[in-house]
């Protein structure tokens, strides 16, 4: 009896670590590759309202804020940003259009106190989400670096799910 009880214990065993075996091989099968990134793609923040500004199109005609809602706005604090043409190409090319408007402050506009050094710079870039709130603020003296961030950030804004 002992002999049959140890025999029927010893064939429960080795099935169960058959059936474990089995399951680890499924689940290391259906891993993704070890560079495969794990990281969750977070929307960029809310920095505020768009505050008010003399907003100008590519054309050099004034814009109201609200022509813009409901579209991506990259708004430039300078006449010209050559990047922001190869930027704005990417994005359409990805499925994510974005407006590049040409901004004049006026001496009233209220700034985030973190912002003005780069206003008074001329190096303030801003994202703008469809919904008239800035996401994004970037120095646009470095051309490279900042292309790159806008173009993820515009992506998750268009992309992302929110948290």
């Amino acid at each position: 009896m002992f002999v049959v009880l140890g025999a029927v214990g010893l064939t429960v065993s080795v099935l169960a670590c058959a059936a474990i075996a089995v399951v680890l091989d499924f689940a290391w099968s259906e891993a993704p590759s070890t560079n495969a990134s794990w990281e969750l793609d977070v929307p960029p923040p809310v920095y505020g309202p768009l505050p008010a500004l003399t907003l100008r199109d590519d054309r050099g005609q004034p814009l109201e804020a609200g022509q813009l809602h409901g579209q991506l706005t990259l708004l430039q604090f300078v006449p010209v940003l050559p990047f922001l043409r190869q930027v704005q190409e990417r994005l359409e090319a990805d499925g994510v259009p974005v407006r590049v408007v040409t901004v004049t402050p006026p001496a009233s506009a209220e700034f985030h106190p973190d912002w003005r050094r780069l206003r008074d710079s001329g190096h303030l870039l801003l994202l703008v989400d469809q919904r008239l709130q800035v996401r994004g603020v970037y120095d646009s003296s470095q051309a490279s670096p900042t292309a790159e961030r806008v173009i993820a950030d515009a992506r998750c804004l268009r992309f992302c799910r929110p948290l």
